[in-house]
This record gives structure tokens, sequence and C-alpha cells, in this order.
């Protein structure tokens, strides 16, 4: 029996992760946004382009440790723990292994045209092994040895971390939307 994750899995899984891990960055930001005086400088300035540079390479060094972190710890990610998927390594789970891993899921993820070609590799490959996959001698299975109810629950805290911290800071990265709330009559105060 094949118990390898199909490519659909896998792709969801990496979706689920992307924004868990921002979710819970943003999080992180509230917490010192309210913890400190920062709250009140942030509310009055726009960030800059340079700092949303900067911001996004924070968010995928994060990304990186994290990913190498759970991985080495759970052999899983939160999205993959949510899509039912776990990460089996042939040479036994050791840290460098897990280091090789996600660099190159992280180069792969983030540079597009490597990414598509390590996704088309991977839906031909009858393991569906990507090169990162390859490089690190592991492949993902549609098994886990976690209960996928914690998987769940880590991304939908994600993701609510993620919508309060839009709605609450919108203004400050510079996105302003008008869900038309303010032509009901019970808003008129």
């Amino acid at each position: 029996m094949n118990n390898n994750a199909s490519m659909t899995d896998r792709a969801c899984a990496i979706i689920l992760d992307l924004i868990t891990f921002l979710g819970y960055a943003c999080g992180v930001c509230m917490l010192v946004f309210t913890a400190s005086e920062i709250s009140t400088e942030v509310d009055s300035v726009k960030i800059s382009t340079n700092q949303l540079i900067r911001l996004a390479v924070v968010l995928i060094v994060v990304f990186f440790a994290l990913d190498v972190l759970l991985t080495r710890l759970f052999a899983t990610t939160p999205g993959k723990l949510f899509m039912n998927c776990d990460v089996d390594f042939h040479m036994g789970n050791s840290m460098i292994h897990n280091i090789i891993r996600s660099f190159f899921k992280v180069i792969c993820l983030f540079t597009v045209i490597p990414g598509i070609i390590s996704y088309v590799h991977a839906s031909a490959d009858p393991e569906n092994r990507s090169y990162h996959d390859l490089l690190a001698k592991s492949n993902v299975t549609s098994t886990t040895r976690m209960p996928r109810f914690l998987g769940v629950l880590i991304v939908l805290g994600g993701i609510a971390l993620f919508i309060t911290f839009f709605v609450t800071y919108h203004d400050v990265i510079g996105v302003s939307f008008d869900i038309g709330l303010k032509s009901f009559k019970i808003f008129d105060i």
C-alpha cells in the first residue's frame, strides 16, 4: 500500500503552514505593540517599503527556524498535521537532515521558478518526493503519529491571530477596506 501523501495534501499543508506561521508572527507583533510604548507610535505611522522588506526577511527566517524545529521535534508541521501527514526520514530524523530539507524547501517556496519545477517533479515522481525531500532523503506520508485535532487547533489559532492583527493594524500596513457597515442604521450613534 502506498501511504505517501498526495500533492494536493502537501500543497494545502504548505499554504496552511504559511498562514499559521504568519498568524503567530502577527500575534507576537501585537504583544510587542501592546506591551510597550510602540503602540502609540505605530498607530500614527505607515510602514515604509524597506521596513516591509526587512519584515519579510525576518518572517522567512522565522518560517525556516520553525520548520526545522517542528520537523525535528514532532516530524510534522501544523499544516501537515491538519492534513494528516507526517515527514518520514529514511536516514533518521537528524538536525542536519532537517536543516537541509527546510533550507531547500524555503528556497523552492519563496522563489517561484524552482518551486514550480520542484512541484512538477514531485507530481511525476512515484513517491511524490520534491527536491527538498530527495536531498534530505525524506518523504511525506499520509499518516501521522499525533492527533489531527491538535493541528486543526494550531492552524485555527494562527488564522485567528492573523485576522485580529489585520483588522487592528490595517491602517499601519497601508490597507484600507470599507465593508459598508456605516450605511446601516444600527451603527448611527
